[in-house]
Order: structure tokens, then sequence, then C-alpha cells
């Protein structure tokens, strides 16, 4: 559970970790062994050779005290090896001398190996700078100072070891990103498509790019595309054409009706008939709200308050509270019809309706709420239903049972949300919350 949250959320993030990962496993496993094997190996072998050669010139001044035999020795090895030998009489190591670094390679294997080949005691100086260090050691009779060249103990490849191992894979790592990039987008704009789409935008302009894998699944995508408005149209078309058509058996018995002497089965056909009628009217209702309308930058507060003076013509209040200006893209008449239901709806069963309109967690979110009876709770998710009714609900005689299916319809189809809840005022909430 915990690698998984260490994991990046993005693609682009784990495709990254993919590549980064293993170039820096590899780095440190290289580093390591060039460390250990050769940096280590190399800087032992330096640091023994130099010791090596003070040893013999110990011994040399132990065993033939000529100066003349010493001082040739000493002048071939400052000609040959760039050492640089003084012996001070009487002299003690000197106070200054500061203590070995503790996680330095080279003073680590430097004391090494002058303890493998001297028996007399010593110090090292290898940070007096300038590219050479200095060896103390306590002879009898004098102190021996040697002055030698760093490069003569320390390797300096491995720092141009590190340095294009570091900069080729910043380089790689570089081009990889710049490749995922090019990867990545692709998959963004098909997401953006989708959700363009499940918002009923027009994404006409989308186009299958990028690898094989992501154009199959951009075809795919524009497929399903393709078939989800060709149903919706069909269905739409198939719904409107019955409606139409049922209004002409309607019209012709309205007529006869009104031609039949009064009489209370009279009566009674003539309101089946305005039922019928009503129901015609909700069903093409409906069916335009499945139609297919362009979403265009839509003033909210400006088609809001078109519906508050509606309502205002009829004799009724509708209270409304805009916190800002809001335009967002909409299809105008589809979200209008839908609005106005739900205030319709809150206006048949309340005295007093309130419409707010605010932006809460990045989404624009629009309340109504009437002081009517309200809701059961358990009632909350089937009034959405088509032609759900029942005499519990809200919906009173007149109602089809298609106002909430077509507000709800017109919400999801711009890619928001709808939900009902208990209000301030004591009835039902309505409750929009819209992409910005």
């Amino acid at each position: 559970m915990l690698s998984k949250r260490l994991l990046p959320r993005s693609l682009f993030g784990r495709w990254l970790l993919l590549l980064v990962a293993p170039v820096v496993v590899l780095q440190a496993l290289l580093t390591y062994i060039f460390y250990e094997r050769h940096w280590d190996t190399v800087t032992r072998r330096l640091a023994l050779g130099l010791a090596g050669e003070i040893a013999v010139v110990i011994d040399t001044r132990s065993q033939n005290p000529d100066p003349t035999v010493l001082g040739d020795l000493l002048v071939r090895m400052q000609r040959a090896l760039e050492i640089d030998i003084t012996f001070t009489p009487g002299a003690d190591f000197p106070s200054d001398v500061p203590p070995p670094r503790r996680y330095s390679i080279l003073d680590r294997m430097l004391i090494q190996a002058l303890g493998e080949r001297l028996s007399l005691p010593y110090m090292i100086d290898t940070q007096r700078g300038g590219g050479r260090i200095v060896i103390y050691v306590q002879m009898p009779d004098a102190l021996m100072t040697v002055v030698a060249p760093e490069n003569r103990v320390f390797s300096t490849s491995t720092y141009a070891f590190i340095i294009w191992m570091a900069a080729a894979s910043v380089v790689l790592l570089g081009i990889a990103v710049l490749f995922l990039r090019n990867q990545i987008k692709p998959i963004r704009r098909l997401a953006e498509a989708a959700d363009a789409f499940g918002k009923g935008r027009d994404i006409s302009n989308f186009r299958p790019t990028g690898a094989e894998e992501v154009r199959a699944a951009a075809r795919a995508f524009m497929a399903m595309r393709d078939r989800i408005r060709r149903h919706i149209r069909e269905r739409t078309d198939m719904l409107a054409g019955v409606s139409h058509d049922l209004r002409t058996p309607l019209t012709r018995m309205k007529l006869q009706l009104s031609m039949m002497p009064p009489a209370q089965e009279t009566e009674e056909l003539r309101g089946d008939v305005e039922e019928m009628e009503k129901m015609v009217e909700a069903y093409l209702a409906f069916a335009r709200g499945q139609s297919e309308q362009p979403a265009e930058p839509t003033d909210l507060t400006g088609l809001i308050q078109e519906l508050a003076d509606d309502v205002r013509r009829r004799g009724r209040e509708l209270q409304i509270t805009v916190a800002e200006p809001v335009t967002l893209p909409l299809r105008r008449l589809s979200f209008k019809r839908a609005l106005a239901n739900l205030i319709e709806n809150a206006l048949r069963f309340g005295q007093e309706v309130r419409l707010s309109v605010g932006r809460r967690s990045g989404r624009i979110e629009i309340r109504i709420e009437d002081d009517g009876p309200g809701l059961p709770e358990k009632e909350h998710h089937k009034v959405f239903r088509p032609f759900y009714r029942t005499d519990q609900s809200r919906h009173g005689s007149g109602n089809v049972g298609l106002g909430l299916t077509i507000a709800r319809d017109a919400v999801l189809a711009h890619g928001g949300e709808i939900s009902l809840g208990q209000s301030d005022l004591g009835g039902l909430l309505v409750t929009i919350r819209l992409p910005v």
C-alpha cells in the first residue's frame, strides 16, 4: 500500500521513473564497483610504490652512510620520480600538520601502505594543496621530509569517469524526457476529447495521433462517439415522430368531443384527451432535449434572469442570488428547459422559491430550493426515472413524469451532476454542479 502511494500519479511520472530508476541503480553499481575494484586497487598500488621508494631511501641511508651515495640517489629520484627528499638532523614532527581526513581514500590508502613498508613513525599531510603531498618520517637522528606529486598516489581518472558518466546520463535523460512528452501528448489529447464529449462539447477537430496503440484507442473512441450520436439521433427521431403522429388522432378526438352534447362521460373523455395532449407535449420536449445542439458560450446570469422574468409575468416571485457573473459553454435551449422544469416543479409545490449561483471546489453550483413538502430520501434516486410518478411524491396531477428526467439528461449532457437534498426552507433542494 505504501509503495503505491510513493508512485507518481501521472503516466509521464511513472514512465520517467522507469527510465530514471535503472539509470540511477546502474550508475550506483558501476561507481561502487569502480570505487572498490579499480580506484581502491590503483590507489593502493600507487601508495605502496611510493612507500616502497621511501623504504629504499631509508635502507640505503642506514646501510651506506656515505653522503655521496645517498645524494646521488636522491638526485636521481628527484629527476626520474619527481620526489623531493630532505633530511633535517635532530628535528621532530611539525606541530601544524593536520590530522588525516577520515573519509579520504587517499589518506586511508597512504597510511596503510606506509604502515606496511615502514617500521618508523610517520605523519602525512595531504591538505597542503598545489597537487602535492608531504610525508614526514621520524628517524633516530633526523626528520625525513618527502614531497611527492599527488598523482603518484591518486588516480585522477576516477573524476573523469564520474563526470562523463553523469554528463552522459543527463543528456540521455533529457532526450528521454522530450521523447516521453511527445508520447504523452496524444494520450492527453484523447483524454481531453473524451472529457469534452462527456460535457457535450464539439470535438470535430480531434484526430488520432501518436503510437499505434494510442491511435487504436483514439479510433475506438471516435467509433464509440459516432455510435452514441447515431443512437441518440435515431431514438430522438423515433420519439419525435411518434409524438407528432399522435397529435392527428388527438386533434380529431378533440373535434368530435366538441361536437358532442355535454355529458359526464364527455367531460371525462375530454380530460383524458387533454392529459394525453400534455403527455405528447412532454414527449416532444424530451425529444428536443435529446437533440444535438452546439454548445456555445452562454451568459448563465442572463439566462437565469430570463427565467425569473417569466416567473414574474405569471404573478410569482423567484429569488435570485448570483455571486459573480458566469459564462459557460452551454446548449442554451436544452439547459434553459432543464432549469425551467426544476423551477416549475418548485413553484408547483412551494410558495417561496430561491435560486442561487456560486463557485465551489472549482465548479459552478446552482441551487434551487423551496418551502414545499419535500421528498422522502428513499425517493431521491427514483424521481429521475422517465415517467416515474407516485402519489407520495411531488409529482401531482397533470405531471407526466419527464420534468426531472429532462433536467437530469440536460445536466449530464453538459458534464455536470444533479442531486436532491433537504432545503433550509423545509422543502426540496436541487443542486446542479457544472464544470468550468
